[in-house]
């Protein structure tokens, strides 16, 4: 079933330690400096949000971020994960997750926000969420992400890097593993309405103009014949479609950030039971 939402996405992947208090701080501090849109008023490890959030203090934000008790007790099985959830009840009704672990199992941390989609109508609010959104990236430093309307079907594919880059999006953002295997002219000279670097390790790629009207198929397909047809799904497929095929083009990933013990060998995914405080 294909999921859609009256809202618009943010959604990063990135290989950068998320168990860091002072990188934690500097996210959400950037959150606030947004105001009163987007700060929170409820945040917590799962939903209901019970936990009241002040913008004045985020020390125990930082600490669910961080789940140092859990993780102390997984240290043993090598092992640390942190999840954090945000509500905002502002006219954005801006909602936050963080998700991150670290073990030996291939694995890319996540940062998601979204808005409602009627905030978002207004072009100053839209600017202003993605400058947020841009604000961001500087400190994540995402290996992918996008910006996507989530009441269009395919906003919620899965996402296997791994294997091939998912379907394009209203702006897709190609982190420093896609800089080095494309090339950076490559990426700044693809066919779509608006191409930017955001620093000097991501480029933000903008299909069309307007972000509440489907993508058509072309402009997708321009790019992806611009940048290697094997890098990217077609017509809808899921990337474990391509799993076993050799001609697949991918980026070289460094895992060294995101695993428990970087001595020890990545190791196959493997079923574990979440643990919360």
């Amino acid at each position: 079933m294909d999921y859609t939402y009256p809202s618009i996405g943010f959604n990063l992947m990135s290989l950068k330690n998320f168990q860091d208090r002072g990188f934690a701080t500097k996210v959400i501090y950037k959150i606030n400096e947004y105001g009163k849109d987007f700060i929170p008023q409820k945040f917590d490890i799962y939903q209901p949000l019970k936990r009241k959030y002040n913008p004045n203090n985020v020390s125990e934000v930082i600490d669910v971020w961080m789940n140092d008790t859990i993780n102390q007790e997984c240290s043993k099985d090598e092992y640390a994960e942190g999840l954090l959830l945000m509500k905002a009840t502002g006219r954005s009704k801006a909602s936050y997750m963080v998700n991150w672990k670290k073990d030996n199992v291939i694995n890319f941390n996540t940062f998601s926000c979204s808005v409602n989609i009627e905030y978002v109508k207004y072009k100053d609010n839209l600017d202003k969420f993605i400058n947020l959104c841009k604000e961001l990236i500087d400190l994540i430093e995402p290996v992918h992400g996008k910006i996507v309307n989530e009441s269009f079907a395919g906003a919620f594919e899965p996402v296997e890097l791994t294997i091939r880059h998912p379907e394009l999006q209203w702006m897709n953002f190609f982190g420093k593993p896609y800089i080095n295997l494309f090339g950076r002219e490559k990426l700044l000279s693809v066919p779509a309405h608006n191409v930017e670097s955001i620093g000097d390790k991501v480029i933000a790629i903008q299909t069309t103009d307007n972000i509440f009207e489907p993508i058509p198929n072309d402009i997708r397909e321009k790019i992806k014949k611009h940048l290697g047809e094997n890098a990217f799904v077609w017509d809808g497929k899921r990337a474990l479609v391509y799993k076993n095929k050799e001609e697949n083009i991918v980026p070289k990933f460094d895992f060294s950030e995101v695993l428990f013990d970087k001595t020890k060998p990545i190791i196959e995914p493997q079923i574990r039971i979440r643990k919360r405080n």
